[in-house]
C-alpha cells in the first residue's frame, strides 16, 4: 500500500511538473506559431539594427537635436472627409456606399474616418469618450477590398486599434511603383500621428507623462474593381524612432544619401548639383556621364528623409526609373524594400 502511495504522488509530481513546463513554453509557443494579428488594421514592421552602418563622414544635420529628437510643430493638414460624412442612423452594413474613382480619396477618407475613433479600453488616457469611440471603426472597415476583409475579421481589425485614442494624417504621396505593376494597384507613402496611453496595469507610467505621441510611416497599397471602385488592399507600418539618427548612420539624410550611394558606391552622378526643400518635399539634382538626375525625398516628423523616386532627364521630360541594386532597395520607401516584405 505504501508502495503504491508512493508511486501516485511521483506520478502526481511528474504531472504537475509537466504542466509548469507546459506554462511557461506554451506563451512562447504561441508567439512562434499563430497567425500575426493586425496592427491598426495593417502590419507594422521593424527595420534591421543594422541596416544602415556608419559609412563615411556623419552628416552635420545629425547633431541638430531640433531636427531628430523632437516633435514637428507643424499643423496637420486639412483632410476633406470625416466621420460626419459617412455616418448612418444605424450600423448596419454596408456602411461606406460611395465609390471612389481616386485611390488617393479611398484613403483621405479612411484616415477622416478613423481621426474620430478611439480604442482606449484598458488604457489611461482622456477624460471621457474620446470622439466617437469605436463607432467609426466598421465603417473604415469597408474601405478595404472584399478580399482584404475576408483575411482580416472586424473584430480583429477594431481589436489592432487598442489603445489607440487619436490618429492624424500627416503626410499622402504616391510612391514608386515597380516596373509590371498592374494599373489596379496604386501605392502610397503615408505618415501619421498617433495619441495613445500606457496600460491601465501600468499606471507609474501615466503618472510620469500621461498620454503620449507615437509616429509611423509606411506603405498603402490600394486596389481597383469595377465594382467597388478604389480599394485599401494592405497597409505596412514601420515605427519612427526619435533616437536613433543622432548617433548612428548616414542614410537619414538626403544630402549625403545621393553622394554615397549613387557616387561613391555606384559611379553613376559626379557631381550633386543642388539641394531643395519645399515644405517636406526634398529634391536632389546630380549629373553624371549619362545625363542629370533627380532623387525625391519626404522629410518624416522625426527628421529623417525617405527616398521615394528616383528620376532621369531624357526627352525632355524626368523619366522614372528604378536605380538601386536589390541589396539596397532598403533605402527606397516602395513594394520593393526588403522591410515590408
Amino acid at each position: 500500500m505504501l508502495i503504491r502511495l508512493k508511486k501516485v504522488i511521483s506520478l502526481l509530481a511528474a504531472v504537475i511538473f509537466l504542466l509548469g513546463i507546459a506554462v511557461l513554453i506554451l506563451p512562447w509557443v504561441k508567439e512562434k506559431w499563430h497567425d500575426p494579428l493586425p496592427v491598426m488594421g495593417g502590419e507594422v514592421h521593424s527595420l534591421a539594427a543594422d541596416s544602415f552602418t556608419a559609412i563615411g563622414n556623419e552628416s552635420q544635420s545629425q547633431d541638430d537635436n531640433q531636427r531628430f529628437q523632437r516633435p514637428s510643430n507643424q499643423l496637420v493638414p486639412k483632410n476633406k472627409f470625416s466621420f460626419k460624412d459617412f455616418e448612418k442612423d444605424n450600423d448596419k452594413p454596408p456602411l461606406i456606399t460611395d465609390v471612389f474613382s481616386n485611390p488617393e480619396d479611398a484613403v483621405r477618407a479612411y484616415f477622416g474616418i478613423l481621426r474620430d475613433a478611439s480604442n482606449m479600453k484598458g488604457y489611461l488616457g482622456g477624460c471621457g469618450t474620446i470622439g466617437n469611440s469605436v463607432q467609426p471603426y466598421s465603417y473604415a472597415y469597408e474601405l478595404y477590398s472584399p478580399d482584404t476583409r475576408k483575411q482580416m475579421s472586424l473584430s480583429n481589425f477594431v481589436n489592432s486599434f487598442m489603445g489607440i485614442g487619436h490618429i492624424n494624417l500627416l503626410k499622402l504621396y504616391p510612391a514608386y511603383s515597380p516596373s509590371g505593376t498592374p494599373d489596379k494597384l496604386k501605392y502610397y507613402m503615408f505618415e501619421i500621428e498617433t495619441i495613445t496611453g500606457p496600460s491601465e496595469k501600468d499606471k507609474k507610467s501615466y503618472k510620469r507623462g500621461g498620454s503620449y505621441f507615437a509616429y509611423y510611416y509606411g506603405l498603402i497599397t490600394t486596389e481597383y474593381n469595377t465594382n467597388d471602385g478604389w480599394k485599401i488592399k494592405s497597409i505596412d507600418y514601420l515605427p519612427e524612432d526619435f533616437l536613433c539618427a543622432p548617433y548612428h548612420g548616414w542614410a537619414y539624410a538626403a544630402d549625403y544619401v545621393v553622394p554615397i550611394v549613387y557616387h561613391d558606391w555606384y559611379q553613376l552622378v559626379d557631381t550633386v548639383d543642388s539641394v531643395e526643400q519645399n515644405e517636406d518635399m526634398i529634391n536632389v539634382l546630380a549629373s553624371g556621364a549619362a545625363g542629370q538626375y533627380r532623387f525625391d525625398f519626404v522629410r518624416l516628423t522625426n527628421g529623417y528623409d525617405i527616398l521615394l523616386h528616383e528620376y532621369i532627364w531624357k526627352n525632355n521630360q524626368w523619366e522614372e526609373i528604378n536605380i538601386l541594386q536589390e541589396k539596397d532597395q532598403n533605402l527606397k520607401l516602395s513594394p520593393l524594400n526588403p522591410n515590408l516584405q
